[in-house]
């Protein structure tokens, strides 16, 4: 099955894109590579301009925290519950705060380090990492792998403050998904539904089509188009889970 999800909300598409780059971060661990290393400036870089360009993520973070805390909370008045389950998830979401407390150090260290502070402005420069603009880029390139090891260890380290929590958040969302079938006739279909941050869409891997989404928490258009522009895509029949933070199941 192919899996696809689409944000609804401003935050969810913020948090999205952060557990992607913390993805491509580790990814990037071939500290020999000068490829597994760009891709992870990339990530370093990425990661300072979305939080700066969210001065709220911290409050967002924490509230998303205490809305999942609330439903674990509402999930223990089922006599049915996994009890030791629950405590489980609880505490991921107790380290998730604790993470998110040294939020405000973290600029500091990365911005103030030298690789990140000369290579950022580079990457809006064809080629502007190169053995003459970046002299000491290349010369910490060239260091062992040991030494390199130092500096990425501390870059991720000042990850955790956002990772942890944007973790258990889209962790939490994603266990509480509940899937329904749709079908998408002529690979089209529109319909309302409750607020929501996100969307998971699942269908079948034989489909030669990716959907395309628009809409804003409570309305929702989904077109599947062809890879092969010649082609149509026709029925095309798939899952769908309206993912919310809200304590609402």
């Amino acid at each position: 099955m192919f899996n696809y999800e689409f944000p609804l909300s401003p935050r969810a598409r913020t948090y999205l894109k952060l557990e992607q780059v913390f993805k491509n971060a580790e990814q990037s661990s071939d500290l020999s590579s000068i490829q597994n290393v760009m891709f992870l400036l990339r990530a370093v870089v990425d990661f300072i301009d979305l939080v700066d360009g969210s001065s709220a993520i911290k409050i967002e973070l924490l509230k998303d925290l205490e809305k999942c805390d609330g439903r674990l909370k509402g999930w223990l008045t089922d006599p049915e519950c996994d009890k030791d389950f629950v405590a489980v998830l609880r505490e991921k979401i107790v380290e998730a705060k604790k993470a998110l407390d040294s939020f405000t150090r973290q600029r500091t260290v990365l911005k103030d380090d030298p690789i990140i502070e000369l290579i950022k402005p580079r990457f809006l420069t064809p080629s502007g990492i190169n053995c003459f603009d970046t002299p000491l880029f290349t010369y910490w390139f060239s260091q062992s792998i040991e030494k390199k090891k130092q500096s990425v260890d501390k870059w991720l380290h000042e990850f955790d403050c956002i990772r942890i929590p944007v973790y258990t958040i889209l962790y939490l969302w994603r266990l509480c998904a509940n899937y329904s079938d749709r079908v998408a006739k002529s690979g089209f279909m529109q319909e309302s539904a409750d607020t929501c941050d996100l969307i998971n869409i699942q269908y079948d891997e034989n489909v030669a089509g990716y959907p395309v989404v628009s809409g804003f928490q409570s309305r929702v258009n989904i077109r599947f188009l062809p890879f092969d522009k010649e082609s149509k895509v026709g029925d095309v029949p798939f899952k769908i889970a309206y993912i919310k933070s809200s304590l609402q199941q």
